[in-house]
C-alpha cells in the first residue's frame, strides 16, 4: 500500500500539469480519482454511485416516512401547503388529514393509485410562489392560489411522472386556519 504522501504528491502533479500547462504528459480526471481514492479504500465505482443522487438533488429509493409538524393556525398560505407536500411525500396521514378542508375525500386522498399521497416518493427543489387570490374564490370565503415547482424524483407508476412538476395549489380560510383545497384543478 503506497503512503498517504505519495498519493499527495501525484494529486499535486496533476494539477501542476494541467493547471501551468507544463510537463511532458497529459493526465485524464480519472487519474485524478485514481490519485485521491487511491489511499482511502473507496471505489470509485462506489463514490459514481453515491454522488449520482446527491448531484442531482434527488435519493431515489424506498419510501422514507416520517412525521411533519402540524403548522400553528396563524401559518401563512404557502406554509401550509408546504406542510401539505412535505406529509404527501413523508406519508405522515394525520397530518395531510389536520392540512386539507373538513370536505375533503380523505378516502380517495390516500387510496387512489394515482394520487399523489401514494404515488410521491421524493421531490427536491420545490419553490413555492406568493400567494394570490383566485379568480374563482366564492365572494363570502378567504382564497388563496399559488403556483409550486419541484423536481418529483420518484414516483410510483401512478399519473405523475418523474422530473419537473408546476402546479397550482389552493387554500382556503377555514374557521382560524389556512387549510389546503387541492391541487392542478382541484
Amino acid at each position: 500500500m503506497e503512503s498517504p504522501s505519495r498519493s499527495t504528491a501525484d494529486v499535486h502533479g496533476f494539477w501542476s500539469l494541467h493547471v501551468s500547462g507544463s510537463g511532458s504528459r497529459s493526465r485524464s480526471s480519472a487519474d485524478w480519482y485514481s490519485a485521491v481514492l487511491r489511499g482511502s479504500g473507496i471505489r470509485p465505482a462506489l463514490l459514481v454511485l453515491v454522488l449520482i443522487p446527491v448531484l442531482a438533488g434527488c435519493w431515489c429509493g424506498q419510501v422514507v416516512r416520517r412525521e411533519v409538524p402540524v403548522p400553528p393556525a396563524s401559518a401563512r398560505p404557502e406554509e401550509v401547503v408546504r406542510a401539505y407536500i412535505d406529509a404527501l411525500l413523508g406519508k405522515d396521514a394525520e397530518t395531510v388529514r389536520a392540512v386539507m378542508v373538513p370536505e375533503t375525500d380523505f378516502d380517495d386522498e390516500f387510496n387512489n393509485p394515482n394520487g399523489a399521497f401514494r404515488d410521491w416518493i421524493s421531490a427536491s427543489d420545490i419553490t413555492i410562489d406568493e400567494p394570490y387570490t383566485p379568480n374563482l374564490c366564492p365572494a363570502e370565503e378567504k382564497c388563496r392560489r399559488m403556483i409550486v415547482t419541484m423536481e418529483l424524483c420518484e414516483v410510483n407508476s401512478g399519473s405523475y411522472p418523474d422530473g419537473d412538476f408546476a402546479q397550482g395549489f389552493e387554500v382556503r380560510y377555514v374557521k382560524d386556519r389556512w387549510l389546503v383545497t387541492g391541487f392542478g384543478s382541484g
